[in-house]
């Protein structure tokens, strides 16, 4: 992978231009797997999110702006996506995923990997229970986006809590509420951090003002750093 300067994140970082092999392996092997990328017209009639092909095309000929360190990892789809690359992507009203774009991309965290930790659909997260066949499936992409450290993002403590646990991590707090651990997963920093969940429904929808802090803090410590050393986050 050919490193570049990474116009998002300030002149003295470095991210990498995603191969299309490996865009296509991530569509064809991981149905949750997506990008923090939005067509302009997003969720209108007619915009590029409503054809699974157009999707990844837009996707591929935008290579060079994706931030695969940095991951988005929510629990599960609460409904069956169509095609890879849909997940956080779907036009229907009730999703209210153009809430989720706004929130991501205000925040700067435009381009980053976005994923499900269980593939299993289901519309009640209470009923969903991650396992660590789950967190070796999520590695597994990490491993095919082939960084040298990762920023993982959670938006559900179920999901911030098996990853926690998989790794023997012990929590920090941070500000606005987040939680956080960092880890070394074979030689490779692993930073995560738990934030609130980005649905618009019960006591989430309280917690959207806040989201957006967290999100935009995040940015700024993740990118503000040039190094990745545990030590550095301790």
């Amino acid at each position: 992978m050919l490193q570049l300067r990474d116009s998002f994140i300030g002149e003295n970082q470095l991210t990498y231009i995603m191969d299309d092999q490996t865009l296509q392996r991530l569509k064809e092997g991981y149905p949750t797997a997506s990008w923090a990328l939005w067509s302009p017209t997003f969720p209108e009639d007619g915009c590029i999110e409503e054809d699974p092909e157009e999707l990844f095309e837009f996707v591929r000929n935008r290579k060079e702006q994706v931030r695969p360190s940095i991951v988005l990892l929510s629990l599960n789809p609460s409904t069956h996506m169509p095609a890879s690359f849909e997940n956080f992507h779907s036009t229907d009203p009730t999703h209210r995923n153009d809430q989720f774009r706004d929130i991501v991309v205000d925040s700067g965290l435009e381009g980053a990997y976005m994923t499900d930790l269980v593939e299993r659909v289901g519309a009640d997260s209470q009923e969903i229970e991650p396992t660590p066949d789950d967190v070796q499936h999520f590695l597994e992409q990490l491993e095919l986006l082939d960084q040298d450290h990762y920023h993982v993002i959670c938006f559900l403590e179920p999901v911030y809590q098996e990853l926690k646990a998989h790794f023997n991590g012990k929590t920090r707090s941070l500000q606005h509420e987040i939680l956080t651990f960092s880890a070394d997963w074979n030689g490779t920093p692993f930073h995560c951090y738990r934030v609130w969940f980005h649905a618009n429904w019960g006591t989430n929808r309280e917690k959207i003002a806040e989201l957006r802090k967290q999100l935009s803090y995040l940015h700024s410590k993740i990118t503000g750093s040039e190094t990745t050393t545990l030590s550095d986050w301790e």
